[in-house]
């Protein structure tokens, strides 16, 4: 490195003229520890002449010795400290000075700490960020887990209990399909007057002409009139007649061309063409199938809580029998259509206080779609258990054709249900 300027290398602008001469640290590292290491062993020389046997030579060669050992340890820790004040000075320190040591390094320090140890700092406070970004990632995952655990708790234990907590069961509404069998269906007591006929498995006593006289009480809000969902999303049907004799044709699918979202569509179109305005929710709520009322809830109190305006809520299904398909037809108009069932939920079971207002719509839509198309509708089939219809008035479960009618003679059977909630909701 060639000096610019100064009495000595460690000047500043020796410093900034070359910032690779960094590298010369070590160096003035190794002279500093060789002039001490130098003045240690030169120390030890002169400690072992003073160290001779006494006995060796005459007391007046021993005063003789003594001096001369002492002029020349003087002597020389003269030319040494001569020597160590010249190198000190060279890099630009007094040894009697500590302070100019630390002085001529600052430049050194000074670059450290502008440039490694900020991007040390930098990173330190990254790293730092980091896990405590992580942490409270953790921490939100954990609460959120916890609300979650909570809110099942609550609905599980909501739903074991009934209004007066003395009834218990598994869920707060069952599966259609498990509730009951065909064979209970047949032994419930049937109700019949007109065009209405309703299946009863419970003990109250129905006056379907009360029913049909009485007005709805349904809201009369702008906004969202009706909400089409489905709790079994993939319930599925044929795709052909021929399937319908073959064995292991699945009978769900997340393929929507093929489940009841399709036949969900289907409805929401036709309601569209009387200016209804209608909701369609497709969320899959059978993954767990038997968490699907429970999640469906959820999806149907958003709903609820949202749009008030809400005059009916759909949870649109297609029927089932264990051991077959089950296909349930009627022709109309030279055509096989899907026969159509209402499923209404009372308070037997579980408090739902809308139970008969939600029977009454299902009563006079299925006296309106009987005079379209007679016999497309089948019997109202009214329950024990409540399916989620607790929340609002109009709540029904509306199940179109079985697991083996095939997709068309579903999608058919819309526009008839379509117009008869039209003639009776908005006539």
């Amino acid at each position: 490195m060639k000096i610019q300027s100064g009495d000595y290398l460690y000047s500043s602008q020796n410093i900034g003229s070359s910032r690779r001469s960094l590298t010369k640290m070590p160096i003035i590292l190794c002279a500093v520890g060789g002039i001490l290491l130098g003045s240690l062993a030169f120390k030890a020389a002169n400690i072992g002449i003073s160290s001779v046997d006494k006995n060796s030579v005459s007391s007046g060669s021993k005063a003789i010795l003594a001096a001369e050992a002492l002029k020349l340890k003087a002597s020389d820790y003269e030319a040494l400290d001569r020597v160590n004040d010249i190198l000190f000075k060279s890099f630009g320190m007094d040894r009697y000075n500590p302070i100019t040591i630390l002085n001529a390094n600052y430049p050194y320090f000074k670059m450290f700490y502008s440039n490694e140890y900020q991007n040390y700092l930098v990173q330190l406070q990254a790293e730092k960020e980091k896990k405590e970004a992580e942490e409270k990632k953790n921490k939100e995952a954990g609460a959120k887990t916890a609300a979650a655990a909570a809110q099942a708790k609550e609905e599980n234990k909501a739903a074991e209990e009934g209004q007066d907590g003395a009834f218990k069961e598994a869920s707060s509404c069952l599966t259609y399909e498990d509730d009951v069998s065909h064979e209970e269906k047949e032994n419930s007591s049937v109700v019949t007057s007109g065009k209405v006929n309703i299946i009863n498995q419970t003990k109250y006593s129905i006056d379907i002409n009360k029913l049909l006289k009485e007005p709805l009480k349904l809201p009369d809000k702008k906004g969202p009139q009706i909400l089409v969902y489905h709790t079994h999303t993939t319930e599925s049907f044929l795709k052909s007649l021929d399937q319908l004799a073959m064995k292991n044709i699945a009978s769900r699918t997340t393929d929507s061309k093929y489940n009841v979202t399709r036949v969900g569509n289907s409805l929401v179109s036709d309601l569209e063409k009387f200016k209804i305005d209608v909701l369609h929710d497709v969320t899959i709520h059978d993954k767990d199938y038997n968490s699907s009322y429970v999640n469906s809830l959820k999806t149907l109190t958003k709903y609820v809580n949202k749009y008030p305006s809400l005059k009916m809520t759909i949870d649109l299904h297609r029927d089932a029998v264990s051991g077959e398909k089950l296909r349930v037809v009627k022709k109309v108009d030279g055509k096989d259509a899907a026969q159509i069932m209402f499923v209404i939920g009372t308070d037997s079971k579980l408090s739902n206080p809308n139970w008969k207002d939600n029977l009454k719509l299902a009563v006079k839509i299925q006296a309106r779609l009987n005079e379209i198309c007679p016999g497309l509708a089948k019997p109202i089939y009214l329950s024990k258990s409540r399916y989620n219809q607790h929340l609002t008035n109009g709540s029904v479960i509306v199940e179109i054709g079985g697991d083996g009618n095939v997709i068309d003679e579903c999608v058919r059977s819309t526009k008839y249900l379509a117009q008869a909630i039209n003639d009776v909701m908005y006539k």
